[in-house]
C-alpha cells in the first residue's frame, strides 16, 4: 500500500509539472536568418527573415542581447537598439516562437561605432605685445574633448576672404600631436597651435610689428567673420 501511494504522489508530480504548451507532437518554428542592417555610435538595427511554422501556429520574436532578453511578443521583422556603448562588440539572437513551447533561433553580431562629435566655432582674435612690437592673430579654438580620437577642422564661410581663400581650408590633429604652443603660432596662415594644455588653436592668419600700427591691426583682426565646423570622433585610443 506504501508503495501504491508513493507512486501515485510522484505520478501526480510529474503532471503538475506540465503545461498545456508542452506538446510532443508540435513541430518549431521554421529555419530563419538574421543580419545587421545598420550601426550607430549608440545603437543599431538588425532584421530577419520570416520563420514559417510547420504547424500553422502564430509565431512570435524574441531578441536577446548579450544573453538578456530585450523585446518579445512582436511579430514586426526588424527591431533598433539604442542606449548602447561606442566601439563596443555585441553578440545575440532572434528567437522565434510558436506558442506551445517550440522554438528556433537565428544569430548576429554587430560592433558599434565610434561616437562622433560635430559642432560649429566662429573666430576669434587674439594679440600680444613685446619688447620688439606686437603679435596678433585671427583662430578657431577647440576644447579638448575626453577620449578623442582625433580632430577636424574645416572653414565654412570667412569674410573678407583673402586670395587664395580661406574656405574649405581644413586642418586635423590628435591628442598625440606634437603641436607648438601659446603665442608661437608661425607666420602667414594654417597654423596649428595648442594654446594652453587642452586648448587647440587653428589660425588663419598672423601678424607681426610695431606698436604703433597695433591698434590698426587689432581693427582688423577684429572685423573678420568667418565659420568653422569641428568634427570630433571619440572611441579608444589604441
Amino acid at each position: 500500500m506504501k508503495n501504491y501511494a508513493y507512486i501515485l504522489i510522484v505520478a501526480l508530480l510529474i503532471f503538475t509539472g506540465c503545461t498545456d504548451n508542452d506538446d510532443p507532437n508540435n513541430t518549431a518554428p521554421g529555419i530563419f536568418s538574421a543580419n545587421t542592417t545598420d550601426t550607430r555610435f549608440d545603437g543599431a538595427t538588425i532584421e530577419w527573415t520570416e520563420s514559417l511554422d510547420p504547424d500553422g501556429d502564430d509565431v512570435t520574436y524574441a531578441i536577446i542581447l548579450d544573453g538578456q532578453e530585450i523585446a518579445s511578443g512582436g511579430t514586426t521583422l526588424s527591431y533598433s537598439f539604442s542606449g548602447l556603448e561606442p566601439e563596443t562588440l555585441y553578440e545575440g539572437y532572434v528567437e522565434a516562437r510558436d506558442g506551445n513551447g517550440g522554438t528556433s533561433q537565428a544569430t548576429y553580431f554587430f560592433t558599434t561605432e565610434p561616437e562622433v562629435l560635430i559642432f560649429e566655432v566662429n573666430i576669434e582674435c587674439r594679440w600680444w605685445e613685446g619688447a620688439g612690437g606686437y603679435g596678433i592673430v585671427n583662430y578657431f579654438e577647440v576644447e579638448a574633448v575626453e577620449d578623442a580620437v582625433s580632430y577636424h577642422v574645416e572653414i565654412l564661410e570667412y569674410s573678407p576672404d583673402p586670395i587664395p581663400s580661406n574656405v574649405g581650408r581644413t586642418y586635423s590633429w590628435t591628442p598625440d600631436s606634437n603641436l607648438p604652443t601659446g603665442n608661437n603660432v608661425g607666420s602667414g596662415s594654417s597654423h596649428l597651435t595648442e594654446y594652453t594644455p587642452g586648448v587647440y588653436h587653428a589660425n588663419t592668419s598672423t601678424g607681426s610689428g610695431s606698436l604703433i600700427y597695433l591698434q590698426d591691426a587689432i581693427d582688423n583682426c577684429e572685423s573678420v567673420v568667418a565659420t568653422a565646423r569641428v568634427t570630433v570622433i571619440v572611441g579608444e585610443q589604441n
